[in-house]
């Protein structure tokens, strides 16, 4: 048997937490203040959560000056910040797995800005359950770049190999993947599933309480608590 998990790496957006709904009020609100015109639609926008906010945008066709493209962060991150993001939940399932697993080491590695993710987790009452959270801190390239992976491991002191990635974008099992990490797809967030399966993760899931499952095939019963 390979070496047991004992530490997993959760994407934020689209895998713990369903923040659609508020991300693109933010979004449409900043497009809204820089560019006017006819606004993408929720379903379209959410595409695209995930991604930096200036992938995001490029990837919707709005293609900003340097000047634009500061006042369209700074649009997008007060307002969201402002708005006390009152349409995001947790996902069905995920306080309840957390607590089950709760002799697993977690932490929380996604683009929003580091101040962002832990007040989110805070005010939905997640953030005890994560050992370290890993936002988007300046300099820190995002994923499907490994760096944020390989900053939440060394916080962590965990070996790779040690390891699930968790996320529903191709862009976490990629960032995952080049960190060597085992991973592990969620088919209910953002992310298309073709996309996800081109990436070929270790295993995909349909709920997020699907990943006790996942880490007692992936350790076998000796090292999940039986049952």
């Amino acid at each position: 048997m390979g070496t047991a998990i004992t530490t997993v790496l959760c994407d934020l957006d689209g895998t713990l937490i369903d923040s659609r709904r508020d991300i693109a009020l933010a979004f449409q609100y900043a497009l809204r203040r820089v560019a006017g015109g006819a606004l993408p639609e929720e379903a379209a926008i959410a595409q695209h959560i995930g991604k930096a906010l200036e992938h995001m945008a490029r990837a919707l066709g709005y293609h900003f000056s340097p000047t634009q493209l500061t006042t369209f962060l700074d649009t997008y991150r007060h307002h969201y910040a402002a708005s006390g993001t009152p349409h995001t939940r947790p996902y069905p399932g995920v306080t309840t797995t957390l607590q089950a697993l709760s002799f697993l080491t977690f932490g929380v590695v996604t683009t929003k800005a580091q101040e962002q993710a832990e007040a989110l987790l805070r005010q939905l009452q997640l953030r005890a359950f994560f050992r370290h959270v890993q936002g988007w801190v300046p300099g820190l390239q995002l994923k499907p770049a490994p760096d944020s992976v390989v900053a939440a491991l060394t916080a962590l002191h965990c070996a790779p190999q040690q390891a699930l990635m968790v996320g529903d974008t191709a862009a976490d099992v990629l960032a995952g993947k080049a960190a060597g990490l085992k991973t592990c797809a969620v088919t209910y967030g953002f992310g298309a599933l073709e996309d996800l399966r081109r990436c070929a993760p270790d295993y995909v899931i349909d709920t997020f309480g699907d990943l006790a499952a996942v880490l007692r095939t992936a350790n076998g019963p000796r090292h999940t608590g039986g049952g």
